[in-house]
């Protein structure tokens, strides 16, 4: 966050439009000017600024992408049957890794916790080392294709078939678990372009064919505005086809709940789980 701010305090280098994560746009909103875009009603109130200072733009949920030598998987208890021996991993340490945390936050819902506490996800990752079925292998590209990572828990965008390159490779969101993790687009009140700024932002919040709604889904990430697209017609359905099906309504952190997470995971993970 400090090099955030001194960025926008460097006038040589001062952008015009920022594209973070929510814990920076949180922190900073006195960097930002408010701001809505055409499409702004479009954009759930869950997933911007009421100012306008920030809005979500693309992102996704949180996922359990596994080789399809598992068969299905319907439960995240099921990850705790012996087929499932040293095979479950995060992206990373929770404890620093911001995926992984989410990861756990998303474990922790399915097995009935709350986004208030993290706690029942680390005792679902606590008895899956108890098992022998939680790997401490950071899950990677190379990793799942090396067989070595067989189940990761990552955000769905990036657990993909197409993204991780494995073509027997599944994906499950549990329907009472979507956990949401989306990025921000903030405009700098220093910015250099303020109209290019508020142009650009435009494009990205545009629903036509070739704008960047429809081009983030085509990436494989999901546009803020799916539903609104999804009901107005203006969706690439067959990029949208890609994409792990989800029902339900989506859990958002807040602020404090994700510092909460973090914060408990701190004290608790390294003695739980290692």
């Amino acid at each position: 966050m400090a090099q955030l701010v001194a960025l926008l305090e460097e006038p040589d280098e001062e952008p015009d439009v920022l594209d973070i994560g929510m814990a920076v746009a949180l922190a900073n909103t006195s960097l930002f000017a408010p701001y809505k875009v055409s499409t702004w009603g479009a954009v759930p109130s869950a997933q911007k600024d009421p100012g306008g200072l920030w809005y979500q733009d693309y992102g996704g949920y949180m996922a359990i992408g596994y080789s399809s030598k598992f068969g299905t998987i319907t439960s995240v208890n099921q990850l705790l049957d012996p087929q499932f021996h040293n095979a479950v991993a995060l992206n990373g340490n929770p404890t620093s890794a911001n995926a992984a945390l989410n990861g756990v936050m998303m474990a922790n819902l399915a097995v009935g916790g709350t986004a208030d506490s993290i706690a029942s996800g680390v005792d679902f990752f606590s008895k899956l080392k108890k098992a022998g079925n939680f790997s401490p292998v950071q899950a990677t590209g190379a990793t799942i294709k090396a067989g070595t990572t067989p189940v990761v828990f990552n955000w769905d965008y990036l657990n993909l078939p197409s993204y991780v390159g494995v073509s027997n490779w599944k994906v499950f969101i549990p329907p009472h678990a979507i956990l949401g993790g989306y990025y921000a687009q903030a405009i700098n009140k220093q910015a250099p372009h303020p109209a290019a700024a508020r142009l650009w932002e435009e494009f990205l919040y545009s629903q036509a064919t070739a704008g960047g709604q429809n081009l983030w889904l085509k990436g494989g990430a999901r546009p803020v505005e799916q539903a609104a697209m999804t009901s107005n017609g203006t969706i690439n359905t067959s990029a949208a086809a890609v994409l792990p099906s989800v029902s339900g309504s989506p859990t958002f952190l807040s602020a404090s709940q994700a510092t909460d997470a973090a914060n408990y995971l701190a004290a608790n993970w390294a003695k739980a789980v290692g």
